[in-house]
């Protein structure tokens, strides 16, 4: 019975995920997944899904109580200045759009405690799709993977909408500049693209209830957005650019550079731990943010 309320809250979770903020579905979740613990109050995996169901639905007092038991479980560690450096070596290089409006905002490289990669969470003002949902950023994230002998880059995959992204090409490219991978980052809407994306048909995967949904590819995103954002007469949205200017030639340069290294030498916000969103919760943001996958492979 036990292992039944995870398994059914695990599919909750993902049909949610999957098909869009359905109230009723993410509380069966929760109320799944709160049954569960009853029978076993120190599984780490079911308090950190629970933590995060809500915070899916910002209900951010109970998904930082249930954060706070995962590390207290689980403690992070405080990196060593190796771990440090280890953090700005495989930084990825993130470019632009030399159009992009929203300014990145904060930088948190999470550290897995036992494989060899590295969560480098991005988050930028906001995203030009939706003002007024109540997070003061767009979050997104880039996840490095390495060999921990020969010092080399083995992948690099990438947050877009849902899907995870991943090329051989970058991988190369990290190989041709000092390990660090390059990623271009869609105009407004943040979607983070491994060079080589072109060949690429994205789709997000839900193995939970064995789900497979194509995701916009970057023609469709500019025909929607050369014609106008999604909510431009939104007051928060006064001063935005109500739609892309340009074609589409001009919406996938990305030729403006950013050198995020600088936010990790600066606010040093890196951890090792295997809960990232709990972590940067607990431990580093001091306003909310829409939390995403922890790992490519989880």
């Amino acid at each position: 019975m036990l292992e039944n309320y995870f398994e059914k809250g695990d599919r909750a979770l993902s049909t949610y995920e999957a098909y869009g903020r359905n109230p009723l579905v993410i509380n069966r979740a929760i109320e799944y997944f709160k049954k569960g613990l009853k029978s076993a109050p120190d599984n780490l995996l079911y308090h950190y899904r629970l933590g995060y169901a809500y915070h899916l639905m910002r209900r951010l007092m109970e998904a930082s109580s249930e954060y706070e038991i995962v590390l207290r479980l689980d403690p992070p560690q405080i990196p060593s200045e190796k771990f440090f450096k280890l953090s700005l070596k495989y930084v990825p290089r993130i470019f632009v759009n030399p159009k992009e409006y929203f300014k990145l905002k904060d930088l948190v490289a999470i550290i897995h405690p036992i494989k060899s990669i590295i969560a480098y969470n991005l988050f930028w003002e906001d995203d030009i799709d939706y003002p007024g949902d109540n997070d003061p950023s767009d979050h997104e994230v880039v996840w490095i993977e390495f060999n921990k002998s020969k010092g080399k880059v083995t992948g690099a995959y990438t947050y877009f909408h849902k899907a995870i992204l991943f090329t051989e090409e970058a991988v190369k490219d990290a190989d041709l500049h000092d390990q660090r991978a390059r990623i271009n980052v869609q105009w407004g809407e943040h979607g983070s693209l491994p060079l080589g994306w072109k060949k690429l048909h994205p789709e997000a995967i839900f193995k939970k209830i064995g789900k497979r949904i194509k995701i916009k590819n970057m023609p469709q995103r500019y025909r929607e957005l050369s014609k106008s954002i999604k909510n431009p007469l939104h007051p928060l949205a006064k001063d935005w650019p109500k739609k892309f200017t340009g074609s589409y030639k001009d919406f996938i340069t990305f030729t403006k550079y950013i050198e995020i290294r600088r936010f990790l030498t600066k606010k040093k916000m890196v951890i090792i731990s295997q809960w990232p969103n709990a972590v940067i919760n607990r431990y580093f943001l001091n306003y909310n943010y829409f939390p995403k996958k922890q790992w490519p492979k989880e």
